[in-house]
């Protein structure tokens, strides 16, 4: 089932049983992310899909929390880490509805993630764009760690350049697993500046984002904004078939290398983050 909401010259659609995904969002028929092929099923076509209880790699999909050992499924075949969390593989169901605004749900039940969980994705089209916020709210009685993020995938043609300001960048192996090292943000670009992409694959998380990033290119600027991200992930492949920005709230394996990245979510209480994207 896709769904379909307008305002002024902005359109989304939407596929909620397929990971709770965006499947497009165009401005005045432009693309601004990509537009998911209507016969695909999975996620990973998507325009953009939610990371959530953590973001990107858990190494091995083994991790210890407050005393207790986790292990997830590996579910991103033949990697042997855990990826991007529940949420893109699980069918959400919507809640409401209007012609310019949906309300998305999806209800996690205690198993090898031990943590029961609720979900909210709350999608909004206006005059400036899409703004798009995502809860998550423990419904267990322990402590759960926890991590949100959007990965979307925006339109990219040769003549894209990307800027956006950070810190620093995380260094990682051939496994793209962290080493603990921090590189300079400009290990591969000046983002600062604005740049080209790069020819070698990109696909590190830098910190220290400040929230905001521009996509440029020959049919105008695209904007993301968000609230709720300490971490920027950018995937480019060097065959020029993906840009992901995506805005995160913790590193990959955060949850064996950097804990206190994660946030540690008393029962019955939320996190939140949200993204907004407008283009001119």
């Amino acid at each position: 089932m896709t769904l379909t909401l307008r305002a002024g010259d902005w359109e989304a659609e939407l596929r909620p049983e397929i990971g709770g995904s965006l499947s497009a969002l165009r401005k005045g028929g432009v693309e601004v992310l990509r537009t998911m092929p209507e016969s695909s099923t999975s996620p990973l076509d998507a325009a953009c899909f939610p990371l959530v209880p953590y973001c990107n790699r858990i190494a091995g999909g083994r991790f210890a929390w407050q005393g207790r050992e986790v292990r997830l499924p590996q579910n991103f075949a033949p990697e042997t880490s855990s990826l991007h969390g529940f949420g893109w593989e699980s069918a959400w169901h919507m809640a409401s509805k209007a012609d310019f605004k949906c309300g998305l749900d999806h209800r996690h039940d205690a198993d090898e993630w031990p943590w029961a969980y609720e979900a909210q994705q709350r999608v909004r089209l206006g005059a400036r764009g899409l703004a798009l916020s995502m809860d998550v709210t423990n419904r267990s009685d322990e402590v759960m760690p926890c991590g949100l993020g959007f990965h979307p995938y925006f339109r990219r043609r040769p003549e894209t350049r990307v800027r956006f300001a950070s810190s620093g960048m995380v260094e990682v192996d051939d496994a793209l697993i962290p080493t603990g090292r921090i590189a300079a943000p400009d290990h591969f670009a000046n983002w600062q500046a604005g740049t080209l992409l790069p020819s070698t694959l990109v696909d590190h998380c830098f910190t220290g984002w400040d929230g905001v990033v521009t996509i440029e290119d020959d049919l105008g600027t695209i904007t993301v904004t968000a609230r709720g991200a300490s971490g920027l992930h950018l995937y480019a492949p060097t065959d020029g078939s993906a840009l992901c920005l995506e805005p995160v709230s913790h590193p990959p394996d955060a949850l064996n290398r950097d804990v206190a990245a994660m946030t540690a979510l008393p029962p019955g209480c939320s996190a939140t983050m949200t993204m907004w994207i407008s283009a001119d």
